[in-house]
């Protein structure tokens, strides 16, 4: 297992944790089930920011950022959707929750997915956006490129460009919003942001997704231009328990392009499962 120190939230009040060797930053608001955040490759806990307060009228939210990013350690390569998947396990262990409904952005969904495999007991559902659960070749050739490039000479113009992670007509209309993504991704950390891209460059669990036997909803933008529909597809038939939201005039930062339609189907989801459990817990007492 990996140790992780945890660090002081934003919260002034909130305590230090010491568990290891590796300092990871959070934030926990809240009260309810729990609710986990994990952003995607290039960004922070803030990426959640907007969404927080009204889910956290409901759950106990705890947000992170993962390591290599924000405000946490990070240390020398390589990482692995496993190295990931045992942070998130080390950080639900100091805060004290047991298990949490896990929503994974992009290579949030890629981490939630991979702890879900190896921490069953750890997760009451996932919601997995903008992600998929396989890589294919020429993916693959051009994440190992964009690392390579960023390792050799840091981030450029054209290596922070953030405007493909939109759907075209949101860049277009938002220019202001597509120019603040580039400036974070240009902001992070090389080296962690190099361990990060080529740890979730190439990954084959597909046929593994079976075993994980929670309930899924996986949100999928239909205009996405780094992770194409089809993915969720394949992903959706995989799961035993899992439905497929495909959303119109939407790219790959759904959440920021639809923030209502991200929210209501959360809340939503989380909120059947939450009621599920407790009738189920009514009956058999």
């Amino acid at each position: 297992m990996v140790g992780v120190r945890v660090q002081m939230g934003y919260d002034a009040g909130m305590p230090r944790i010491g568990a290891g060797e590796l300092s990871l930053n959070y934030e926990l608001a809240g009260d309810g089930t729990a609710v986990l955040l994990i952003h995607g490759l290039g960004s922070d806990l803030h990426y959640w920011d907007r969404h927080v307060p009204e889910l956290a009228r409901h759950h106990r939210v705890l947000r992170f950022d993962v390591r290599g990013f924000g405000r946490s350690d990070a240390p020398p390569g390589p990482y692995s959707p496993a190295l990931f998947a045992a942070d998130v396990n080390a950080l639900l262990q100091a805060v004290g929750i047991g298990a949490a409904h896990v929503v994974g952005l992009s290579m949030g969904g890629v981490i939630a997915q991979r702890f879900a495999l190896d921490f069953p007991k750890r997760v009451r559902s996932l919601v997995l956006v903008s992600t998929s659960s396989e890589v294919g070749p020429k993916s693959v050739a051009a994440w190992q490129r964009l690392a390579d490039t960023i390792a050799r000479h840091g981030f450029d113009a054209r290596a922070a460009d953030a405007s493909r992670a939109f759907s075209p007509g949101f860049a277009a209309a938002h220019p202001e919003i597509v120019a603040e993504a580039s400036r974070l991704t240009a902001s992070c950390n090389p080296s962690g942001y190099v361990a990060a891209a080529r740890a979730v460059s190439d990954y084959h669990w597909t046929a593994d997704l079976s075993a994980a036997r929670v309930p899924v909803l996986i949100l999928q933008g239909l205009e996405d231009q780094l992770t194409p529909p089809g993915g969720s597809v394949k992903m959706s038939r995989a799961f035993p328990f899992a439905r497929l939201l495909l959303v119109p005039s939407a790219g790959h930062n759904l959440p920021i392009e639809q923030p209502d339609v991200f929210r209501t189907a959360v809340l939503a989801f989380c909120a059947g499962i939450d009621l599920h459990t407790a009738c189920a817990g009514e009956a058999a007492a």
